[in-house]
């Protein structure tokens, strides 16, 4: 048996691009012939071993081929996953993340915890542990391996190396529990035990793990749900572990761009700001609010960035280089849409929107100021008597117009999936009935590469969804969260079909929006169910969106682990400890600072306010806002109008067949469709041409080296980006205490924003 460090990449390559052809050739048939396969793979590789593969072979045309052609196939069963190097870097980085992200959430400038950055880390300091760790005597069952390896090694493998992540990074986010925990903590005064709070957070983790256990057959097996956002990724771990680290153009490729990004962030985020909007028309005036409002983009909410271009990484990310064409085709569609349909909002003044700023995400009185929300309540509940004083509540135009899109798109979701997967979906449920006998199959390279190990069985999924409804009916009851037991039911199944729904997107497609927009859902699902409750709203949120959540970010490890040959592992619960730990300790110690609106230099308790502030609009001023006398009662009404709005696209592609209406994707060109109305958006356009320039001339120009290389060069660069800007946030921005800026000069002017556009 190969050692896979001794493995040439080309071989890899050249295994999966054998595969690639075999398993085209047996979907076709319905069927993988092991005995042909096996023969057809030696005939393949003889003749790929000596370069003789067209161009042909590399080209990916389906965009779930780039797991084929990409990835290696190669797999030693003997690797060990679980060793002592995974259980102390998995627990030590996991709590690391846990711990860092929960104080980024208090943080004036709320960063995530990157997984790739965290793989950087696990990768150095597995190495050092290697360094460190004798081979011989008692401490070979430290680093165990495979006797039958002709060359033992004992640094970290592959296998190794993903369990580490898998563990650490589902730890390394504030759940969302923990943004009701701290809400109720902070404007009810309602503290809850420590006992409760956990298992609060683990009771919702819980139920999205056993919606994805349930799901896996369908979206983690088969070939077509490759599940773009992974791919970078597994690339990365195959080259680190698989190529020759000394003479590998892939390895070398990839710390060659870390470094030269290393560097150059350092450039637009702290000494040269302006590189990260760089606007002509706001550089050539900067007092017309017009030109603010279309061009300018480099500041939080200032404008939709039309014709300005970022120079910062940190801003653009990898997603232009991986995500499918058509993808991006659609994204790009739908912000076209956005320009046309943000500035048509504004300026004809829909929704009273020139009484209110451009762009904002607060709710307003009808004098334009903000809307004294608390004074609402009663006991924290809605008060008919105290709104009847207060006055009606407004959005910001585009605010409203990005939830009537937003529903717009959830509702074409229902009808694209169930049309264009029905055939995926249909043998999927029918496997859950105990009298069907037909066995649900699937034929994926990789895939076969895993049944060598046993897997989970179904029903042990049924068990923990079934033991973790009853974590989450228990601490919803002992919680006092005002949430009935059947609208947590109703909530739960909802959830499950919208994770079966997005999800579907997200691996076949790579579309990911869903988050932006998944709470404002459900809590207005729960504004129904519901009414006038708050503190039950952002229950209904935490029980809707952070199952769906949970679920497809473990269905997207799951596949992590497909590629990497990794037996099926559930991620570390260690996280929802310490992210309580956390919250009790920072809220203890800074209440008055999160409580009041600015807050400090050094904590700021804005997502709280945020979350809170969702909560009293959706639970305490649902009805009055969007209901059928409401300003804003379209809203709601775009679910069901976006249920119908696919259909063009299919009628069109029953006429024309031939002609690529399948191509485009309702859901996808609505979501983008107001997908400029909060952030920083001058990244918008470098993204676009970036994307087409990897994803079309790139991919069908040079093949060999798209498939070689694009995504190493993904994950290069994201890489670079992303651990110099978690040691700038500590080193100069202020994470750790004292901000440090840097002399002010006509680059760095702090009085002006970065595009130099016209002060809001």
């Amino acid at each position: 048996m190969a050692d896979p460090a001794n493995i040439v990449p080309t071989l890899d390559e050249k295994q999966s691009l054998s595969d690639a052809s075999l398993e085209k050739r047996a979907s076709d048939a319905g069927a993988v012939d092991d005995a042909r396969m096996a023969k057809e793979v030696e005939e393949f590789e003889d003749r790929l071993q000596h370069d003789e593969a067209p161009d042909e072979e590399y080209l990916v045309q389906e965009a779930y081929e780039v797991a084929i052609k990409v990835l290696s196939n190669h797999d030693d069963p003997e690797l060990p996953a679980v060793t002592f190097r995974t259980i102390i870097l998995g627990l030590g980085f996991g709590a690391f993340g846990a711990v860092l992200a929960q104080i980024y959430y208090f943080k004036p400038q709320t960063l995530n915890v990157s997984a790739l950055f965290l793989l950087v880390l696990s990768y150095w300091f597995g190495n050092a542990m290697h360094m460190i760790i004798p081979s011989g005597g008692i401490f070979r069952y430290l680093t165990p391996v495979p006797s039958t390896l002709p060359s033992p090694t004992h640094a970290p493998s592959v296998k190794e190396h993903v369990s580490i992540i898998i563990m650490s990074s589902t730890a390394a986010t504030s759940a969302t529990a923990i943004q009701v925990i701290s809400v109720q903590d902070l404007y009810y005064d309602n503290q809850l035990n420590a006992g409760l709070a956990i298992f609060t957070l683990i009771g919702s983790q819980l139920i999205g793990y056993g919606f994805a256990g349930l799901l896996q057959d369908m979206l983690v097996r088969p070939t077509k749900c490759f599940w773009p956002g992974k791919i970078s990724t597994a690339n990365l771990f195959q080259a680190l572990h698989f190529d020759n680290q000394m003479t590998s153009k892939r390895v070398r490729l990839f710390w060659t761009v870390f470094v030269v990004m290393f560097v150059w962030e350092i450039i637009p985020q702290w000494i040269f700001p302006l590189l990260t909007g760089i606007s002509i028309f706001c550089l050539a005036n900067n007092t017309n609010p017009i030109f603010r409002n279309v061009f300018g983009g480099a500041s939080n909410n200032e404008g939709m960035g039309f014709l300005s271009w970022c120079l910062d990484w940190n801003l653009i990310g990898s997603d232009c280089l991986f995500n499918p064409l058509w993808l991006q085709i659609n994204q790009n569609i739908g912000i076209c849409l956005t320009y046309i349909l943000m500035a048509g909002v504004y300026y004809g003044n829909v929704w009273r929107s020139k009484d209110f700023p451009f762009m904002s995400q607060a709710i307003f009185a009808e004098d334009g100021t903000q809307y004294n929300q608390t004074a609402l309540l009663t006991n924290g509940k809605f008060d008919a008597d105290k709104y009847a004083t207060l006055g009606p509540a407004f959005f910001s135009g585009t605010n409203a117009l990005y939830y009537v899109t937003s529903n717009l798109s959830l509702g074409a979701t229902f009808t694209h999936v169930f049309f264009w997967h029905w055939q995926d979906i249909k043998p999927f449920l029918r496997s859950f009935n105990p009298w069907n006998k037909e066995e649900y199959v699937v034929h994926d390279p990789h895939w076969e590469k895993m049944k060598v190990y046993k897997q989970i069985p179904r029903w042990w999924y049924f068990v923990l969804l079934a033991g973790a409804f009853a974590i989450a009916q228990a601490t919803n009851y002992e919680g006092h969260s005002g949430l009935p037991w059947w609208a947590l039911i109703v909530l739960l199944i909802i959830s499950f079909i919208m994770s079966l729904l997005f999800a579907t997107l997200d691996a076949t497609i790579g579309f990911r929006e869903f988050n932006s927009s998944a709470n404002g859902f459900y809590q207005m699902i729960t504004s129904y169910l519901v009414p006038g409750d708050p503190i039950a709203n952002l229950y209904g949120a935490l029980y809707g969106q952070h199952p769906q959540g949970q679920c497809i970010a473990m269905l997207g490890d799951l596949k992590l682990g497909q590629y990497c040959k990794l037996a099926p592992i559930l991620g570390t619960v260690v996280g929802a400890i310490l992210n309580w730990v956390m919250m009790v300790t920072i809220i203890d110690a800074n209440r008055e600072a999160l409580l009041s609106i600015a807050g400090t230099r050094l904590w700021s308790g804005q997502n709280a306010q945020s979350f809170n502030t969702n909560g009293i609009s959706w639970g305490g001023l649902g009805p009055q806002m969007f209901g059928i006398n409401g300003v804003y009662h379209m809203v709601p009404i775009s679910l069901a109008i976006g249920v119908f709005l696919p259909l063009p696209f299919i009628a069109a592609w029953y006429i024309w067949p031939k002609s690529g209406f399948e191509n485009f994707s309702t859901p996808i060109i609505l979501q983008y469709s107001c997908y400029l109305s909060v952030g920083i958006n001058t990244s918008v356009n470098p993204a676009m041409a970036i994307g087409l320039f990897s994803q079309w001339w790139v991919r069908t120009r040079y093949p060999r080296w798209f498939t070689k290389y694009n995504y190493i060069v993904a994950a290069a660069l994201d890489g670079g980006t992303q651990v110099i800007s978690f040691i700038l946030n500590f080193a100069v921005f202020g994470a750790s205490g004292t901000a440090h800026s840097f002399p002010e000069w006509w680059g760095n002017d702090l009085s002006l924003s970065a595009d130099r556009c016209a002060p809001a």
